[in-house]
């Protein structure tokens, strides 16, 4: 069942994949190749640790899946085959959707940031891992911006100099948070986000996820 915000940024959907699908994802994460995810490029900050990232995958809006579908295509396939879960928060100039795993040790996060609107029509993060504790982080944290502004807030922030970007989130000061609930699925609309730190209290246990987005058409 989805449950939406007011205002509508994000929706969340629990129990999203079946058993047996959702069991393969998690066996999968135990041996697909995971590289460490630079800090050079993009959102992630010299604090955020070096979280793992796989192979990203994409997968058309159209066409029939495949007899040997991977699990990770099988999420990708999952969502396409459920377009009212994501039909009020993300516009229809999409064709494809990307999909890519992630795994969150104690100690890595992900600073705040907005995607990038005109290659992206929206977003998703789907929670593989089998068990979370409330206490280990790994939120996803939503900001709340004033969308007469939106514009004014760049995709990143400075790596070094990040005063500007939190001065504009602080001019609301309010946001949303959701917990990394296992099978659980995100849909995100383009607000500002960040992934909050995962605890020591974690121990062994990662924040295993499947991130992607709406991919917008070629101009």
């Amino acid at each position: 069942m989805a449950e939406t915000p007011d205002p509508q940024s994000f929706c969340v959907v629990d129990n999203f994949l079946d058993e047996d699908t959702w069991t393969r994802l998690w066996s999968d994460f135990q041996f697909m190749e995971l590289s460490p995810v630079s800090r050079s490029v993009g959102a992630w900050k010299l604090d955020d640790g070096i979280p793992l990232g796989g192979d990203e995958l994409v997968v058309p809006r159209t066409g029939a899946a495949s007899s040997g579908e991977t699990p990770l295509g099988q999420v990708a396939r999952a969502i396409l085959d459920n377009p009212e879960i994501h039909a009020d928060l993300v516009d229809d100039d999409w064709d494809r959707i990307s999909v890519r795993p992630y795994v969150y040790s104690q100690g890595t996060g992900l600073s705040w940031h907005v995607d990038d609107h005109q290659l992206f029509a929206g977003a998703f993060v789907y929670y593989a891992h089998p068990h979370w504790n409330a206490h280990w982080g790994g939120e996803l944290l939503v900001g709340d911006v004033e969308s007469e502004s939106d514009d004014e807030l760049p995709i990143m922030g400075y790596r070094f100099e990040t005063e500007p970007y939190s001065e504009r989130l602080l001019e609301p000061g309010l946001g949303s948070f959701v917990m990394p609930k296992p099978n659980r699925l995100v849909i995100l609309s383009g607000a500002p986000h960040m992934v909050a730190r995962i605890h020591p209290a974690a121990g062994a246990s990662v924040r295993a996820s499947v991130s992607g987005f709406f991919l917008r058409k070629p101009r």
